[in-house]
């Protein structure tokens, strides 16, 4: 165990040591790369070694908590900065650092040019030690501490460009968005506090039933659950970190930091936190079916919506943004269904083959001399071979293709639907929307390798090249990942491999979560899919357009505008951004100067008006100090002889 206590320190330690060392003492941008990278390079290889010792631990026994020191002593309330490793955050671990460590090394090559390379660096660095921090946490508090790093690097990352009014702007969304979700958050963990009187998981979560189960509270006039009150407060949180409705429209903005920045973001950090948060949490959550009918419902129809925005977006990026809130509607809507399992395997596969579109899209920008518009695209096979091979691999996995790792993890969720949990039952409504969700992730996908890749090149007014070795090597990596990842969990059918990462989890996860494998189901999911991909290839791949072209598809789909503008999801940001600044107008113009500065310089202006007035006394004359003497004794006497008299 002392091994293990010392493998956990090290590994938080090692990108923190990077972020020190840049800060300080690093001025060039490509030694900033690879001191950051070297440091992620060996913070995987700790995490290959901390996953061999947990190995070799009995199942029962990989649940390892320790305290670094007592952070906080205050009254009653004791809170230890402590980490907890088991398989949940083993697997967090592995995908932080591995991944990780290529979206560094990648950025190596991309950010070569940039303004601000070793700031850059420093803040990749930043952000992986955050989110060790919230795998790693071993109560609400530091997981906190954990969460809020994340969301201030990822402010950071948007807004690396800071003097361009996009990333600006992006980065304000981002920020206001993860506070309203953050705020939900902390009330949970307050109300976790009250009523359990600590914050440690290895004591909320045993007691979980005994202390949540059967209360109630009042609510807007009526009772309501405790644990359905709490649940609901935790999911406000993952709604904001990872982007589900009505907190999802900071993510396809946050397109505005540097591309491998919104590979980190998008795969292997910061919106995976909410998924980790109620996979985390499922003791509680499992004492709310209605909160966690309410999750998958909203994971379900996220999923659509997003997917159905992917189709109308022309910007590369963007396209990767709405499909990653997309399949994070998927996770969440397995989360909420209580298959975990599924929501984690999906986290894993999709945290890989995301990451690989990601960073070939960074490779066609890099290539294209920053063009992101598709349309000013086209024919960029010839001309970048190994990024289309390894896009197309992105792509067949995201779009669930037998036999890539999408296909398997995605397959799990839809069938979780179909599933009779013994807490939320069936539900058969939200299968339905997650198949037709994942229909048109092949369409888009299709749409997006039939513009950039095929055809000709709509603007010839710059030359497209491929990427250098340093950036195409990830690419080559994950792409080997897209293809096998599915062996980690194949189903039950395969004798000796089956429920793989199932298995690993039973210690967290008590009780079998697996879902059953349903070859129908599953031909159905690959037919649905081939179809739309072969749809949008048709439409897309085999004519010639112009720049700038109106998608053709926008005079079938009368709501294909609505596609364009994520059904008018900015006008609802707008709303609040508007309260926010005519709350914020109203407090610099009226109530700061007029009340705050109003109340201040007002005491002010009384002390000194008392001042002034006692000072006129203070006159030098001897004749009118003779006077107060005499008046203050003649009130005296005059006190004491009316006592006396009574």
């Amino acid at each position: 165990m002392d091994v293990l206590y010392t493998l956990l320190t090290v590994l938080v330690v090692l990108p923190l040591l990077g972020v020190v060392v840049n800060t300080f003492f690093i001025r060039q941008g490509r030694t900033a790369g690879l001191i950051a990278s070297g440091v992620m390079v060996a913070a995987f290889v700790v995490t290959l070694v901390i996953l061999v010792q947990l190995l070799g631990l009995a199942p029962e026994k990989r649940v390892v908590d320790f305290t670094l020191y007592n952070w906080i002593e205050a009254g009653p309330l004791r809170v230890p900065f402590g980490f907890l490793l088991d398989p949940l955050s083993m697997v967090m671990l592995l995908l932080i650092t591995g991944v990780g460590t290529l979206i560094h090394i990648y950025s190596i090559g991309y950010m070569a040019h940039d303004a601000r390379p070793v700031r850059y660096f420093v803040y990749l660095n930043l952000f992986v030690t955050a989110m060790l921090i919230l795998v790693l946490a071993n109560n609400y508090l530091v997981l906190f501490l954990g969460w809020e790093g994340v969301g201030l690097c990822s402010f950071l990352l948007i807004s690396a460009s800071f003097e361009r009014k996009v990333s600006q702007d992006a980065s304000l969304k981002a920020f206001i968005m993860n506070r309203i979700g953050d705020f939900g958050l902390m009330l949970a963990i307050l109300a976790i506090y009250k009523h359990f009187g600590t914050l440690n998981f290895g004591a909320v979560f045993p007691r979980a039933a005994q202390v949540l189960g059967g209360q109630a509270i009042n609510f807007a006039g009526g009772p309501i659950g405790l644990a359905t009150a709490i649940c609901f407060l935790m999911f406000i949180g993952v709604a904001g970190k990872s982007a589900q409705i009505p907190l999802f429209v900071w993510l396809p903005d946050a397109m505005a930091g540097p591309t491998p920045a919104s590979a980190l973001i998008h795969a292997a950090t910061m919106v995976t936190s909410g998924i980790y948060l109620i996979a985390r949490n499922h003791a509680i959550f499992a004492l709310s079916p209605a909160t966690s009918n309410f999750v998958a419902t909203i994971g379900a129809l996220t999923a659509f919506v997003a997917a159905s925005a992917a189709i109308g977006q022309y910007d590369i990026k963007k396209v990767l943004a709405y499909s990653t809130v997309s399949q994070l509607g998927f996770m969440v809507a397995a989360a909420g269904l209580g298959a975990y399992t599924a929501a984690m395997f999906h986290l894993l596969t999709h945290g890989i083959f995301k990451a690989l579109l990601f960073l070939a899209a960074g490779a066609v920008i890099h290539g294209a001399h920053d063009v992101q518009d598709m349309r000013r695209m086209g024919g960029f096979k010839r001309a970048m071979p190994r990024t289309y091979w390894t896009y197309v691999f992105g792509a067949l996995a995201l779009s669930g293709i037998f036999p890539f790792a999408g296909f398997w993890s995605k397959d799990d969720i839809v069938g979780a639907a179909f599933h009779n949990y013994p807490q939320t039952g069936s539900h058969p409504i939200i299968g339905v929307i997650l198949i037709a969700s994942a229909g048109l992730t092949a369409f888009y996908m299709a749409r997006q390798i039939a513009l950039v890749f095929h055809g000709s090149q709509r603007d010839t007014t710059y030359h497209p090249h491929e990427s250098e070795p340093i950036m195409t090597l990830p690419l080559v990596i994950l792409a080997i990942g897209a293809l096998i990842g599915g062996l980690i969990n194949l189903p039950t059918f395969v004798p000796g491999v089956g429920e793989g990462l199932g298995r690993f989890f039973e210690p967290v996860f008590v009780g079998s979560d697996a879902v059953p494998f349903s070859p129908l189901l599953a031909v159905l999911t690959l037919v649905i899919a081939l179809g739309m991909g072969y749809l949008g290839w048709q439409t897309y791949a085999h004519r010639t357009w112009k720049a700038k072209f109106r998608d053709p598809i926008s005079r079938f789909i009368p709501a294909f505008e609505a596609f364009e503008t994520a059904f008018g999801s900015d006008e609802y940001v707008q709303f609040f951004i508007r309260g926010f600044r005519a709350t914020a107008g109203f407090l610099s113009r009226i109530f700061d100067p007029l009340g705050i500065d109003g109340l201040v310089n007002g005491a002010a202006r009384l002390v000194g008006l008392s001042g002034r007035e006692v000072g006129r006394g203070e006159s030098g004359y001897l004749r009118n100090y003779t006077m107060v003497f005499l008046v203050g004794a003649v009130a005296v006497i005059g006190y004491f002889g009316f006592a006396a008299l009574r």
